[in-house]
């Protein structure tokens, strides 16, 4: 009877050890994404809710509310639009949200420091993602922040920047013939993060992790297109890759704001993946950078993170369509 006990105990530990269960305690499920239309079908969010994420990174333009009063009414209703969808519901209760902003949350087409409703914007982001009133957030100006995620004794930092609330104007194109919105600006005074930001992230980079997530609504790794990046003030750029370079550790960029999804790769510790966009337009069009891995997603996408936490691997899609599709775009692994 005692050696049928224990065998029975020592199936169940089989049976506990190959479970879907124990297999979810080893790995870390990110879905992360941008630019999500509250006005049209918003089929991402019934697709997204069937890979029951542990975490929902949103990269910006997660409503386009472009306002133009104190009061932010088209914001709120953006965002009152989106709190309806019961499959976002179903997500924002099970799943923990880290969000940042781009322009059309930000309220404002390529806005930045200049914009005169951005504190009536901040006030509405932070009370439609429930933040606590002794965050950070509420007691200065921008959205930027940061998390740990802990797992098996591996330590995931995760840094939100604004590119929003403090962006000097990029430079504009003026010349027909050079077919660029923007143009890479040298002049050394002008930012993306402003001085009390880039303290910040400063503090936050000589932190202590395994892994680092840098969420950036803008792109920071290309520099060969005309739209919105870092690029077009190249030495912001490289201020912030040396310093990520300088720590060492393998670094992934998430990105969102450019309507196509890419992989890109700086060097063999600091990547880049831009998901967009959930639901709006997908621009038609191929691009070439140096940096790029393979050809640019001309789909709706979002991007799905497994990090093996035991075996110190992560795995990255670029993916489209429910959980039983399985339709992967991209793809990109890589060790720690």
């Amino acid at each position: 009877m005692l050696n049928y006990f224990l065998g029975l105990f020592l199936l169940l530990l089989s049976l506990i050890a190959n479970s879907k269960e124990y297999e979810v305690t080893d790995n870390i499920k990110i879905i992360f994404g941008s630019c999500s239309n509250q006005n049209v079908n918003m089929p991402h969010w019934k697709h997204i809710a069937s890979y029951k994420p542990d975490y929902l990174f949103l990269l910006g333009d997660n409503v386009y509310g472009d306002f133009n009063d104190f009061k932010a009414t088209n914001l709120k209703l953006a965002y009152s639009k989106l709190n309806k969808n019961k499959y976002f519901l179903k997500i924002k209760k099970n799943s923990v949200i880290y969000p940042i902003w781009d322009d059309h949350d930000y309220g404002l087409n390529d806005g930045g420091k200049d914009w005169v409703y951005k504190k009536s914007a901040q006030g509405v982001f932070l009370d439609f993602f429930n933040i606590n009133e002794k965050d950070d957030r509420r007691k200065r100006a921008g959205i930027y922040s940061s998390w740990k995620i802990n797992n098996n004794n591996i330590n995931i930092k995760v840094i939100g920047l604004d590119t929003r609330y403090f962006k000097d104007n990029f430079k504009k194109n003026y010349n027909n013939n050079i077919k660029k919105k923007y143009l890479p600006d040298h002049d050394p005074t002008k930012s993306i993060l402003g001085n009390d930001q880039w303290n910040w992230f400063i503090k936050q980079i000589d932190d202590s992790y395994d892994v680092l997530l840098i969420l950036s609504s803008i792109q920071l790794i290309p520099t060969e297109h005309g739209w919105e990046k870092w690029f077009n003030f190249p030495h912001e750029r490289e201020r912030i890759l040396k310093l990520i370079n300088d720590r060492k550790k393998l670094t992934i960029i998430l990105s969102g704001d450019r309507h196509v999804g890419a992989i890109y790769k700086y060097n063999d510790l600091v990547y880049e993946v831009t998901s967009s966009s959930f639901n709006q337009r997908i621009l038609e069009f191929k691009e070439n950078d140096k940096y790029s891995l393979g050809e640019i997603v001309n789909q709706n996408n979002f991007g799905l993170m497994h990090i093996n936490t035991l075996e110190k691997k992560i795995n990255i899609d670029l993916r489209t369509g429910p959980l039983n599709q399985n339709k992967v775009l991209k793809n990109l692994k890589l060790k720690f």
